[in-house]
């Protein structure tokens, strides 16, 4: 039997977390985004949870991604953030925070997004993370000559099994330069794009992975992967992809895991008032004009 969560206590600890990571959002210039919990059915959709509605399919939470490529529609760059659920697998619900830049340039969007997840991680207190950066075009590449096997090796990258490709029947030659793909990880590459990332993020932290692949259609390139020491799984991760004639950049993280993680301080200046007669509750106005935190009591 599933233990029921005590929704009082999560919603505390993430609405905790949500406030300076909307913070971080706003310090970036990325402006938040309310996307409806329902959406008309569309094979550009990923996630969600499927219902019939009058003879009529739908998605409910699907995928946020996705879920702005299909509603984006003019070709006007734009820096977005949201904080909200996302149904995978049938109810099964993942509260998600992450932000989307689209319309900028290829390097910029990939740096400047990297660069939020570093100060968004950092401003939570979680310092012992790092980021893998990989490149679907090296693999797409790297099988032209053997096109035929690629569900096959894309396959084995998702469950990080090399048996699969040991199995194939490919060249021995192709096999080591898929070997060596597979199991890449560091600081300089044969990749020159990846290389820059690394060089101009300058931060010890980032590594080159050719092993990171994020499986999400929309993906056209360069992905990464959130990892820390402290979970077993990643805390998120995104990639660079396109908004029609637009090209883009976004991530998602795990809200509840790096919520968990954060190291927050209760200290946050907040003025407590008596609230013994109204006088408290004037006073109390005056201080949020100016912008100061309150607390009657």
């Amino acid at each position: 039997m599933k233990v029921k969560k005590d929704l009082f206590s999560q919603s505390r600890i993430l609405a905790r977390a949500s406030k300076h990571i909307r913070d971080v959002f706003d310090l970036w210039g990325y402006e938040e985004i309310f996307l409806p919990a329902v959406e008309e059915y569309s094979e550009q959709l990923r996630d969600g949870l499927k219902i019939t509605y009058n003879n009529a399919f739908y998605l409910v939470k699907p995928d946020i991604t996705s879920q702005i490529v299909v509603n984006l529609k003019n070709g006007e760059p734009r820096r977005l953030c949201y904080i909200s659920e996302v149904l995978k697998d049938g109810i099964n619900g993942r509260w998600q925070a992450g932000a989307e830049f689209i319309g900028g340039s290829d390097m910029q969007m990939v740096l400047e997004i990297l660069s939020l997840i570093i100060t968004l991680l950092e401003r939570l207190g979680i310092e012992n993370f790092y980021i893998d950066v990989g490149s679907i075009m090296v693999w797409e590449n790297a099988l032209k000559d053997v096109s035929e096997y690629r569900e096959e090796v894309f396959l084995a990258l998702k469950r990080r099994n090399f048996g699969v490709i040991e199995e194939l029947d490919i060249p021995d030659q192709k096999k080591e330069e898929l070997w060596y793909l597979f199991n890449f990880r560091g600081r300089k590459s044969p990749c020159n794009r990846l290389n820059e990332i690394v060089e101009n993020l300058n931060d010890e932290r980032v590594f080159i992975d050719f092993g990171t692949i994020r499986f999400y259609p929309y993906y056209e390139d360069i992905v990464f992967e959130v990892y820390s020491s402290n979970v077993g799984h990643p805390l998120g991760g995104g990639g660079s992809y396109r908004v029609g004639s637009m090209k883009a950049c976004g991530f998602a993280m795990n809200l509840e895991v790096i919520a968990g993680l954060a190291r927050l301080t209760d200290e946050d200046g907040r003025i407590i008032l008596k609230g013994k007669s109204w006088s408290a509750y004037e006073q109390a106005r005056k201080l949020v004009m100016e912008k100061k935190k309150v607390r009657v009591i």
